[in-house]
């Protein structure tokens, strides 16, 4: 993995996308800023997996302004979320393989014994959707 970039969207990033990661993210920008760039550019792609966010990166220089910062916010708040989340991926995700949500997932399962300042993070990331 490149050094600088989050785990988190490591995925996203290795397919071209540095956007978002897909903790409810790809649903969220259905629901805000990027639903009619959304219904515009990617009616047939499906939110959770990260066709959405892929589907946003291949028609960036198109999108509405109210997207480009949505989608700024969200990936600057993805890269705090990742370094106060670094000890905790380390600690409980170590053998996930990143991407299609899988360390988002493993995150999830481990909610409970996450330190706070990654439960802190994850819950502005989640509540900015």
């Amino acid at each position: 993995m490149p050094a600088g970039l989050p785990r988190i969207v490591y995925a996203a990033a290795r397919s071209g996308t540095a956007l978002l990661l897909s903790i409810a993210c790809d649903a969220a920008l259905a629901q805000q800023a990027c639903s009619a760039d959304l219904a515009k550019f990617c009616p047939q792609a499906r939110a959770g997996d990260g066709q959405l966010a892929g589907c946003l990166d291949a028609n960036r220089a198109q999108l509405s302004p109210p997207c480009k910062e949505h989608v700024a916010r969200m990936s600057e708040l993805l890269k705090e979320a990742d370094r106060a989340c670094a000890d905790d991926i380390h600690t409980y995700c170590a053998g996930v393989q990143p991407g299609g949500g899988r360390v988002a997932a493993c995150l999830k399962q481990n909610v409970p014994s996450l330190s706070f300042h990654c439960k802190v993070k994850l819950a502005e990331v989640r509540s900015a959707k």
